[in-house]
């Protein structure tokens, strides 16, 4: 079995794995560590394996998605394998994984689709609420600058528990705000054809 671990380790940089499933790197490949409660990068990512800091995890990409889904070291691999398209199981060979470590990749990949999601949409509010705030009390109010009045303070609620939350409050959002995220990407698409529309029209 060792060269399957060997195999997922010279077949997928560390930094694609951690992406894959959900951490969020600065250039130097610093991310905020998921497996203590991190308000500062402090897990470091590097080509083969990975190193936080702040608790002292540790590991390759088999052990990272082990302990971030609280897997055996070889139903880890067989994960990796299967999500990545490797083939590196028979069907017959592995423990299957268990359903609560598909439901928690599956929240994982929502939290970082929502944390872009609200990013892009927070910094569209600010730059409405630069370029269309009034510029004398005569003036009226434009939509878009209304928009962020009304959707600033929210927004930015959101992002504090995407980047800064405690697993159960990103738990939470996941359970019971995702229809507030659909919203906000369906507007974010809405602007794209918009835009879209105007530039084939000149």
């Amino acid at each position: 079995m060792d060269n399957v671990f060997s195999e997922i380790k010279g077949s997928l940089p560390m930094p694609e794995v951690a992406r894959f499933y959900g951490l969020e790197m600065n250039r130097a490949g610093m991310a905020c560590c998921p497996f203590h409660d991190d308000k500062t990068p402090s897990l470091k990512v590097y080509d083969d394996h990975f190193y936080c800091f702040g608790c002292g995890a540790t590991g390759d990409c088999t052990g990272f998605v082990a302990k971030l889904f609280g897997l055996r070291q070889i139903d880890a691999a067989r994960k990796i394998s299967e999500d990545f398209g490797l083939g590196l199981f028979d069907r017959n060979f592995a423990a299957p994984i268990k359903i609560a470590a598909d439901s928690k990749y599956e929240m994982q990949k929502w939290i970082s689709e929502a944390r872009l999601t609200v990013r892009e949409y927070l910094a569209e509010l600010y730059k409405w609420h630069r370029d269309y705030a009034p510029r004398n009390q005569d003036d009226e109010f434009h939509p878009l600058f209304v928009e962020s009045l009304q959707k600033m303070d929210y927004i930015e609620y959101l992002q504090d528990i995407l980047m800064r939350g405690s697993e159960e409050d990103r738990r939470d959002l996941y359970e019971n705000n995702k229809a507030d995220i659909n919203k906000i990407r369906e507007r974010l698409d809405s602007l794209v054809e918009r835009q879209t529309t105007l530039r084939r029209a000149i």
